[in-house]
């Protein structure tokens, strides 16, 4: 009787052992859900900043832009987001600009200087329309890298890359820009730039990936 006794105790005490143990995995497995569903929402959050229409305002991916960039620089309070009005436009002279004989990818840098007194948070993509003497235009397509926030305090920089496929052959279709027209992300106001390169691009404006696109905004280098 006494083994008896002992040995359903044995029972019980290993059932609670795998009750619990159940139990343990069980809590794991919904944090890792809860983490990746979570990291989900991010992903589509940026996804749909990406995709705002150039030259247009979207508060919701603005205002989560100010607060990222205010946590990423250590402060208490978030920027306000930068609007055409501070910046200012400029090519870079990173390795003097393209080279317009090359039949090769290459790329042209845009910085944006902030001009205002205070600091001021951006994150996305700019709009970036090119003009030709003519009055022809093309809206460069984004790329897909995620976009990060960055903060400007007065007088600090950032930019974004042009990716450019230059024309070198007489019989392709060409596009002569003369200016760029660029839109900050998620402001209307816009910034003209004349095209300082020469030359001519490879015409795949009707083309679904043109070999001439735009990236997003990041740190000046």
């Amino acid at each position: 009787m006494l083994r008896r006794t002992a040995l359903r105790r044995t029972r019980t005490i290993a059932a609670a052992s795998l009750i619990a143990a159940a139990a343990l995995s069980l809590t794991a497995c919904q944090g890792g859900d809860s983490d990746s569903d979570a990291k989900g929402s991010a992903s589509s959050a940026t996804s749909k900043a990406s995709k705002a229409t150039p030259g247009s305002s979207s508060d919701t991916s603005s205002d989560a832009a100010d607060t990222k960039a205010g946590n990423a620089s250590g402060g208490s309070s978030s920027a306000s987001r930068c609007t055409s009005d501070q910046l200012d436009a400029a090519w870079s002279n990173f390795e003097g600009g393209p080279d317009m004989d090359y039949d090769g990818q290459q790329t042209a840098r845009v910085v944006l200087k902030n001009t205002g007194t205070a600091d001021c948070a951006m994150a996305g993509f700019p709009g970036v329309q090119l003009q030709t003497a003519h009055g022809d235009t093309w809206d460069l397509p984004r790329t897909q890298a995620k976009p990060k926030p960055v903060r400007l305090g007065e007088g600090d920089r950032v930019g974004f890359d042009i990716t450019l496929l230059a024309s070198t052959h007489d019989d392709d279709r060409k596009f002569e820009p003369n200016q760029v027209v660029i839109t900050p992300p998620n402001e209307r106001g816009n910034l003209v730039l004349d095209w300082p390169y020469g030359g001519a691009l490879l015409d795949q404006s009707g083309a679904t990936h043109p070999g001439t696109y735009v990236g997003p905004v990041s740190a000046a280098e």
